[in-house]
């Protein structure tokens, strides 16, 4: 069992309108001018009568401080994305935490502070801004980076007991209240982009589903389109109401209801796309994608590696349903691709996954049809999980 669980921890991190009660910028407001990248530091802010102080998980040994990055481009297009690094739900996967200084062979299940690599300067994919290929490379950018164990989407503080020395410890899973500050500093710097881009990597492309509503009640005019990158929502039942007793899970109500907590993650994709049905929703993978793979084994599913290739090829199947949904399956183990070269070298379903891409946002949205790799389902033949 501990060299199952050192396994996963290993691979996993290989991985509506409100208004501020107070007169304070969120952070440094964005210049007007084209420019590269700008670190910023969110103060506390009251938002709709709450008030929200932006931070990490604060596990033992981890900072807490919370930035994100922005940078303005030429266009008038906006990038929101979140980044992704694992997850913790209970006593076992909260107790192992990713460090900036590392941890060795427990190197985490979770990235539970901002660590030297978060920075998007040193990022490639669509943050390779002098690559002709890269239809974004001109468009402003919100970079929300990813510490809080929750996918972005908590608003808890939750209490643990560490399994190996029988200590208590909290972890604030507040990934959703650290966006609705970003979000109001958005709206403090961004007025009316002709066309936003929703996206996030592994656990970050949870956050652009949960988030997607209140970004674009926020900025409703224009096209849009949500991407999510190597985050499946292939989960179990069990998994759902531990989610939310921990993280508190946020979803906004305009699109799940009262009771959305509910929702389970493989359905939230297919209800975005139904109640906007003028925007466009997308998700890549690959067919054994060895992270998500490991994370459904972690919430106990037995023969991981072959019910998780199963399970998401079923659940992608009815999301392709919609006429406003497109997804791009490629072969193989490896996990995410919009911050990698592998966005300009990746090609499946007889289309290189960049033209797949800016087919996605073009106008007309011509060749961009669901693409998949031939005869690539069947779990390897050598899988840990």
């Amino acid at each position: 069992m501990r060299a199952l669980i050192l396994a996963a921890a290993f691979v996993l991190c290989a991985c509506g309108g409100t208004t501020t009660a107070t007169a304070t910028p969120v952070a440094a407001p964005l210049a007007r001018e084209a420019g590269g990248w700008v670190e910023l530091d969110p103060q506390p802010v009251t938002i709709a009568g709450e008030r929200l102080d932006p931070t990490c998980s604060d596990a033992p040994g981890a900072d807490p401080a919370f930035k994100f990055w922005a940078r303005r481009g030429a266009s008038n297009n906006v990038v929101v994305f979140f980044d992704g690094g694992g997850a913790c739900w209970d006593n076992l996967t909260c107790s192992v935490p990713r460090l900036a200084t590392g941890r060795g062979e427990e190197d985490g299940f979770y990235k539970a502070e901002l660590i030297p690599g978060d920075d998007p300067n040193a990022m490639s994919g669509i943050f390779d801004l002098d690559n002709p290929r890269n239809p974004v490379r001109d468009w402003s950018f919100v970079f929300v980076p990813y510490c809080t164990g929750d996918v972005h989407s908590g608003s808890n503080t939750a209490s643990y007991t560490d399994p190996d020395t029988g200590e208590a410890f909290k972890i604030e899973h507040r990934g959703a209240d650290n966006f609705r500050v970003v979000l109001e500093w958005m709206r403090e710097n961004f007025a009316g982009p002709d066309q936003i881009l929703v996206a996030g990597s592994s656990a970050g492309a949870y956050g652009a589903a949960t988030h997607y509503a209140r970004i674009r009640d926020t900025f409703p005019s224009g096209r849009a389109l949500m991407l999510g990158d190597a985050g499946q929502g292939v989960t179990t039942r069990d998994f759902l109401n531990v989610r939310n007793a921990s993280w508190g899970y946020q979803l906004p109500e305009n699109v799940f209801g009262a009771d959305g907590a509910i929702t389970a993650d493989e359905d939230i994709v297919g209800m975005l796309a139904a109640h906007y049905p003028n925007d466009r929703f997308a998700q890549y993978t690959t067919a054994q994608d060895i992270t998500q793979t490991a994370f459904y084994a972690l919430m106990g599913t037995p023969r991981a590696c072959r019910a998780w290739t199963q399970k998401m090829t079923a659940d992608l199947s009815r999301r392709q349903e919609a006429g406003n949904f497109r997804s791009y399956v490629a072969g193989g183990q490896s996990h995410t691709i919009l911050r990698s070269p592998l966005f300009y070298s990746q090609r499946s379903g007889g289309a290189a996954f960049a033209d797949w891409f800016a087919a996605a946002l073009s106008a007309d949205g011509e060749d961009w049809s669901n693409r998949a790799c031939r005869n690539c389902t069947r779990p390897p033949e050598h899988c840990q999980f």
